[in-house]
């Protein structure tokens, strides 16, 4: 993200285009795709047959890290929507970067 940044900067378009759509491609697979089919698979469902959970302490931090990595996931899908608006954004700009659109412009 950073490089499509500095492309965006220096005005170089093209460079700008690539670097973000890696990082799209990137953020798919590796937060939305790997992250809840390993991580959290992984934390649920194979922890419980490691951990003693009839304890209180370690169901408690069971239940609180799990909750934080859901947690996570919910921000990973909120992100990909703005990440999604900025793709069709671009692609309705014939493939040049279009401005921030976390960003309010003066005009509202």
């Amino acid at each position: 993200m950073e490089a499509a940044k500095v492309f965006k900067y220096s005005g170089r378009e093209f460079g700008a285009s690539v670097c973000f759509a890696f990082f799209a491609v990137s953020w798919l697979i590796l937060r939305l795709i790997f992250f809840p089919l390993w991580i959290i698979k992984t934390t649920s469902l194979d922890l419980q047959k490691v951990l003693n959970l009839s304890e209180r302490l370690p169901m408690l931090l069971y239940y609180v890290f799990n909750t934080l990595l859901i947690m996570l996931l919910i921000f990973h899908v909120y992100w990909w929507m703005l990440i999604y608006a900025m793709i069709n954004r671009q692609l309705k700009n014939r493939g040049k970067v279009g401005e921030d659109i976390r960003s309010d412009s003066d005009d509202d």
